[in-house]
């Protein structure tokens, strides 16, 4: 799963995102030891401060609109690393429909390979021809429960490294939900050293228009 983000509400401000999510793995300890869950591999952000950790506290984590953005590496050993993103079309205005399509491209940062290349292009095409829905993923045959590993430093001094496992639950809703076809540029290929090589998007996918995340407080254990 392939997740493109594009937070105009944190508490540090409006950002973008790219998702890796390449589905279920094996949890070896704590409560859900011998279960398969979901875990995020990478995040790219076009923001640093949101690199290390969130904002906040748990308390207000609860009630804040688009929440990924409290999510860092610190607390929830959240791979993210920075990148640069272009979009064909600005943000979106609240209440106002999608554009046509939308071509998201996502490049390095420029210490890192070759800055004018992308690593991820697509373009995303809302179908106008069905109308939006809600959707909230409490409704999906989905556990959206992920676990994710203890990470390595980076070479930057917000990359910080965590020594436990966590897991946390994501609740994602909207009222505004539309089927897209997604078509992947083959030509973006991966530059620098640790990026991922590989991302090859399904042809279709949901649009989701003024959505919310909550995020749980993560629970927490060692190996």
């Amino acid at each position: 799963m392939i997740m493109i983000v594009r937070y105009s509400d944190t508490p540090v401000g409006s950002y973008d995102e790219l998702v890796v999510i390449p589905g279920n793995f094996k949890v070896p300890g704590g409560d859900l030891q011998g279960k398969e869950r979901m875990r995020i591999s990478r995040i790219y952000v076009s923001q640093r401060e949101t690199t290390y950790n969130g904002t906040g506290t748990f308390s207000v984590i609860k009630n804040v609109r688009l929440l990924m953005a409290t999510i860092g590496r610190r607390n929830w050993n959240i791979p993210k690393h920075l990148a640069r993103f272009e979009f064909s079309a600005p943000p979106i205005a609240r209440g106002s429909p999608p554009p046509r399509s939308l071509t998201v491209s996502v490049y390095p940062p420029q210490k890192s390979g070759n800055p004018d290349t992308p690593f991820f292009r697509a373009t995303l095409t809302p179908a106008s021809y069905l109308p939006s829905f809600p959707l909230s993923t409490a409704w999906m045959p989905i556990n959206m429960t992920f676990v994710q590993p203890p990470i390595p430093a980076g070479e930057d001094a917000e990359l910080c490294g965590t020594d436990a496992w966590r897991s946390y639950h994501v609740l994602s809703r909207t009222k505004r939900a539309r089927v897209m076809w997604v078509k992947h540029d083959e030509s973006a290929k991966v530059a620098p050293k640790g990026f991922w090589p590989v991302l090859h998007p399904w042809s279709f996918g949901v649009w989701l228009e003024e959505a919310t995340l909550d995020i749980t407080k993560p629970e927490e254990w060692l190996e």
